[in-house]
């Protein structure tokens, strides 16, 4: 049922290189997090989304220093070890200092092109609008300059519908995820969704309908083990799950950036593009790296716990990730309040032993009741 997807994410530069030979089309990675991906798929680009990966960094200290996160260093190393060599061009966001200051790195280091989606601290919908007018239209001149064809308006509402279809698709298994506590381990889980990262589209959708047509038909697990909500900026690494997976408890659902909060966003409206980005970034499940003055992610979470049945939260931490460490006291507090236990699990993405993962889980699982009902 999974074996498309662990193959799919087991060798990153063999994956992108047999689609990129098959499609032909430029390969443009993607930096954390957010760039709509059908701006790309619709001027002719090969979108694969780049959230670093597990393993030594051997070479990215030399150019960053060792308090920038996990993620970005991780980053820097693929290019590095050529495991990104395929990559033509690069589209960065601004989501935060280190990734801006990474842009800037990559400029220097690579002969690449790189094209920056800036998302704007606006106080208002009509300011962040009209800066993000300005954004869109280098964006796509950027992108054109990459691929070499501009995105028309109806490879935009075909983009827009491919990846619309992908998300929904997502949204679905969580949903099976949460309403079935237990039936898909958390390896395979983020497995499927990491896949969609590196997969052309046309290629992910299929598995992606096939998967939760498979797991709709699987009956429930029986008994009730503790059940949790991880919360936290990226699921990485994916090794560290086959560890939490030996945990007596089910992962019911999560709050990450490149896992439901991306998934949550509706498909994108091209007939008034700005204001479509605009919704796009600025809609859904609110997110540390975006001001959004009408959003309370801390309600958010509760009631996302809530709804889900949780017993408690893990707040999967990336070592040295500002957003996301600023934004946990206040989270945990909230958390508090509502009588709902919270930990944290602090993640290097350098590391490879998750020992300390599994016992720091265990320990918490057995303090909201931890064993198997």
């Amino acid at each position: 049922m999974f074996n498309a997807f662990h193959e799919a994410i087991a060798d990153i530069s063999g994956t992108i290189r047999k689609h990129q030979e098959r499609c032909g089309r430029p390969v443009i990675g993607v930096m954390p997090a957010y760039f709509p991906l059908e701006l790309i798929h619709a001027a002719g680009g090969y979108p694969v989304q780049l959230w670093g990966a597990g393993g030594a960094v051997e070479h990215a200290d030399g150019h960053l220093q060792s308090y920038c996160c996990s993620v970005s260093r991780s980053l820097l190393e693929l290019e590095m070890r050529g495991v990104t060599g395929r990559v033509d061009a690069y589209a960065f966001t601004s989501l935060c200092d280190t990734l801006v200051n990474l842009r800037e790195v990559y400029r220097r280091l690579f002969a690449k092109p790189t094209v920056e989606f800036s998302i704007p601290a606006a106080q208002t919908h009509t300011a962040r609008k009209a800066y993000l007018a300005t954004v869109i239209e280098n964006v796509l001149k950027g992108l054109a300059a990459v691929t070499g064809r501009a995105a028309s308006r109806e490879a935009l509402r075909t983009s827009a519908a491919l990846y619309g279809r992908i998300r929904s698709l997502q949204r679905e298994i969580y949903r099976i995820r949460r309403q079935k506590p237990g039936v898909v381990n958390s390896g395979d889980f983020y497995a499927a969704v990491k896949a969609g990262f590196f997969l052309p589209p046309e290629d992910y959708e299929p598995l992606l309908a096939r998967l939760s047509a498979e797991l709709e038909a699987l009956p429930p697990r029986k008994g009730r083990r503790p059940r949790l909500v991880l919360s936290g900026m990226v699921f990485e690494p994916v090794a560290a799950f086959g560890v939490l997976d030996d945990v007596p408890a089910d992962v019911v659902d999560d709050d990450f950036a490149n896992g439901w909060r991306s998934a949550a966003k509706d498909a994108l409206r091209v007939d008034d593009l700005v204001a479509g980005i605009t919704d796009y970034v600025y809609s859904g499940a609110p997110c540390c790296c975006i001001y959004h003055p009408e959003s309370d992610r801390h309600a958010y979470l509760v009631e996302k716990v809530k709804a889900a049945e949780a017993d408690g939260v893990l707040f999967w931490a990336i070592r040295f990730c500002e957003p996301d460490a600023f934004d946990r006291p206040q989270l945990a507090e909230r958390l508090k309040q509502e009588g709902i236990p919270a930990f944290t699990l602090e993640m290097d993405l350098a590391t490879g032993n998750f020992e300390s993962v599994k016992t720091r889980a265990e320990a918490f699982c057995e303090m909201i009741g931890g064993l198997e009902v």
